[in-house]
């Protein structure tokens, strides 16, 4: 049985960061702060930055914490 669009789920897990500010830490040693827009479960995510919008793709992400 295949799975269409329609079937798929993102982790809920992955969800509490949706439309919350944050700061994503990458490999590369750099931050991006923003408020997350979009994502899936590899982890890619559209960030809503202050110089605009932002795609971070997922293997590029260190850590993802919650801004206070």
């Amino acid at each position: 049985m295949s799975k269409t669009d329609s079937d798929f789920q993102v982790n809920r897990q992955f969800l509490r960061f949706k439309n919350k500010d944050v700061v994503i830490s990458l490999k590369n040693r750099e931050e991006d702060q923003g408020k997350i827009m979009a994502l899936d479960n590899y982890l890619n995510i559209v960030l809503e930055t202050e110089e605009g919008i932002k795609f971070i793709k997922g293997t590029k992400i260190s850590f993802i914490a919650l801004k206070k």
